[in-house]
């Protein structure tokens, strides 16, 4: 079935609307090799550029940002952050129009990613392509998102808002929507006036690197109960360490404004990003110190080492090159049995000792 004959008998309505995007295709194909490391995703995120365009923007959306506030517990800095890094503060939207790229990876994208776009296509027929009827169509990024914020379409259905209550939120033209409405998913996703972003950003501690991630968030008093007192702990707000990089870097304590940013992007470095930024917007400063010779493993090297650790005994799930939850516990096992602290983080020195004991 060809592009056009799948649109006319799923999306009858877009025939002619939409068409197929190779670029889309290329993009969804592609699998980085290696990832930035924290210190440089946060250094070209986190800038002293925006930093100034986020405070002057702190005073020319005073009332909007305090009105947010009130209503749902957000922070201005922290809306302001993530306007920063997802567009540059609206400069940089997207060039790719959003039916098309959705059509295309529902279509011809990866196959166990298919049925989630096709869900957003459907979303974006009901919600957006009525916004946009025959005019010039919504851009955004490859992957569909739009707007100063970069919603999905099936996030604009759920959680637009209008800030003057006049019709659809407006998040590609109006700078108030796109702020209420990322405040309403925010809100939505667990954030309560009050919570903290980050806690602590220098966290020392012997607790065990086991309780680090989202997984793992709970109050302070579970907190006393692993060994970790926290300081005028919030009651009802919940706290979650990081250690990007184990015991090559720093140790985190983040609070619930970080927990509920994990839900609009699960990327810790990008929850680092916007939580510097916000700090900066804010006034404040924060400047992890890295041990920047301890980079990250590429995705071949991943994969080399999950079937290392398997074929060691180790139960490190796919050798896909992913760093997922089998993939941790056995790295932190495999440090163990060398002696190594167990902090998770798989490192040039851990690969290259587990080659030697299979050899």
């Amino acid at each position: 079935m060809s592009f056009d004959q799948w649109i006319a008998a799923h999306f009858p309505k877009l025939m002619g609307h939409v068409q197929l995007l190779p670029e889309v295709l290329e993009k969804d194909k592609q699998q980085a090799e290696f990832t930035l490391p924290p210190w440089d995703y946060i250094d070209r995120l986190a800038t002293p550029e925006r930093m100034i365009l986020g405070q002057k923007y702190l005073v020319e959306f005073d009332t909007e940002l305090n009105r947010i506030f009130d209503s749902y517990g957000v922070s201005p800095s922290l809306l302001l952050a993530i306007w920063g890094i997802e567009t540059n503060f609206g400069k940089t939207p997207g060039t790719f129009p959003i039916g098309s790229a959705l059509a295309t990876l529902a279509f011809a994208g990866r196959a166990r990613r298919r049925p989630y776009f096709n869900a957003q296509l459907q979303y974006y027929c009901l919600e957006i392509y009525p916004l946009q009827g025959e005019r010039q169509p919504i851009c955004g990024s490859w992957a569909g998102a739009s707007g100063h914020m970069q919603f999905m379409p099936e996030t604009y259905a759920k959680f637009g808002v209008s800030y003057r209550s006049r019709g659809p939120a407006n998040i590609w033209a109006s700078i108030p929507d796109a702020l209420i409405s990322a405040a309403n998913y925010l809100a939505e996703e667990g954030l309560n006036e009050g919570d903290c972003l980050i806690k602590n950003p220098y966290l020392e501690t012997d607790i065990d690197y086991s309780w680090d991630g989202i997984n793992y968030a709970a109050e302070g008093t579970i907190w006393a109960e692993r060994g970790l007192k926290i300081e005028d702990a919030k009651d009802g707000e919940k706290y979650f360490c990081v250690s990007p990089t184990g015991r090559h870097g720093p140790r985190i304590l983040f609070g619930g404004q970080a927990l509920a940013l994990y839900q609009y992007n699960r990327s810790t470095n990008y929850v680092l990003a916007v939580s510097k930024l916000a700090t900066m917007i804010d006034g404040g400063y924060v400047d992890w110190s890295w041990d920047r010779t301890a980079r990250p493993l590429g995705r071949s090297e991943i994969a080399d080492l999950q079937s290392v650790l398997t074929y060691l005994g180790y139960n490190a799930g796919a050798s896909d090159g992913i760093i997922g939850p089998d993939t941790a516990r056995a790295v932190m096992k495999a440090q163990t049995g060398l002696g190594i602290e167990a902090d998770g983080y798989p490192d040039l020195e851990l690969l290259a000792r587990l080659k030697t004991l299979k050899d």
